[in-house]
């Protein structure tokens, strides 16, 4: 009987060993180099000192290839790493009937393959119909803008904003996406509690399909101590013609100011000014306008105008 139960015991452990034994024979072949057809993922990558912008940079090259076993078997199995070439390396060779539509030079995309598939040595390059669609492209100065967000500490405030530097950068790409850009922002970025001025360096968030001149700036944010203030100011029209009166109600208002504390003994009536414009008050079909405050020290903030709106009479002297 207990000859009979001894196959049961030792046939699933020698399956075992077996599967063992191949899994490891496999891993050590896998270690060992190979030369092979392969097929390498490419993408050539837009270069700022190109004239030209690839439209759809990504593409296949079939090519034989030495490396190591589990590396080509990745790419037998489409699943290697995308090689990236700088569009710098490549020549472009115009193809007959079509104006947009260029095939990259065999030498070229050789070297190119060599130096960015470091794993790999290239042997041969068996596809040549590797092609890229360009298009123009423009270069434009843009302003930088912020997408921080800045939270300051009570009875603290910021004066002037976020200042860049630089405060603008060259837009390089197709003229059709720089026509939907008015800036340049940067990466999102939170500040709260602040009570004193920050300085630092900031990513810049590209828009898909331009290249920057400059990845980061540097960002200034000051932050000082403040208070509030409430002024009675007289209302002025101006652009008044010759031989004209103005009658204004009401004649004056009240504004409520908040104004860094070094700057608070620059804060006074006399130094103030109220006004609204006769040319857009005629344009008005109301007759009213908005009150516009001026000569205020940099950083004061205008909190509130009451009333908003003035309405001025004429009449000829």
């Amino acid at each position: 009987m207990k000859h009979r139960k001894i196959p049961h015991y030792i046939r699933p452990l020698f399956w075992v060993f077996l599967l063992v034994a191949i899994v490891l024979w496999y891993s050590d072949k896998l270690n060992e180099r190979y030369t092979t057809e392969i097929v390498l993922p490419v993408e050539v990558q837009n270069d700022f000192s190109s004239r030209l912008w690839i439209e759809h940079p990504e593409g296949e090259v079939v090519c034989r290839a030495e490396g190591v076993g589990s590396r080509l078997m990745a790419y037998k199995m489409h699943v290697g790493e995308r090689i990236v070439i700088p569009m710098s390396q490549l020549t472009l060779v115009p193809m007959s009937g079509r104006e947009r539509d260029f095939r990259v030079d065999k030498h070229s995309l050789a070297d190119a393959l060599i130096a960015g598939a470091k794993e790999l040595r290239i042997q041969d390059i068996l596809d040549t119909a590797l092609t890229v669609s360009v298009s123009p492209v423009e270069m434009r100065r843009m302003p930088v803008r912020s997408r921080m967000e800045i939270k300051t500490a009570r009875q603290y405030m910021v004066v002037g904003g976020v200042s860049f530097d630089p405060d603008s950068v060259n837009v390089r790409g197709p003229k059709v996406v720089l026509d939907t850009m008015e800036a340049v922002f940067t990466k999102p970025k939170r500040y709260e509690n602040l009570k004193t001025t920050i300085v630092g360096r900031i990513e810049l968030d590209p828009q898909d399909g331009i290249l920057l001149s400059n990845k980061q700036a540097n960002y200034r944010v000051e932050v000082v101590p403040f208070t509030q203030h409430t002024l009675e100011l007289p209302v002025r029209v101006d652009n008044v013609p010759d031989g004209m009166q103005a009658t204004i109600i009401p004649s004056r208002v009240k504004v409520v100011v908040n104004v860094p504390l070094r700057d608070y003994e620059r804060i006074r009536e006399e130094r103030l000014h109220a006004r609204v414009d006769y040319t857009k008050v005629r344009k008005e079909q109301s007759g009213k306008c908005a009150v516009r405050i001026d000569s205020l020290p940099a950083g004061t903030e205008v909190v509130r105008v009451e009333p908003q709106f003035v309405e001025p009479f004429f009449t000829r002297r």
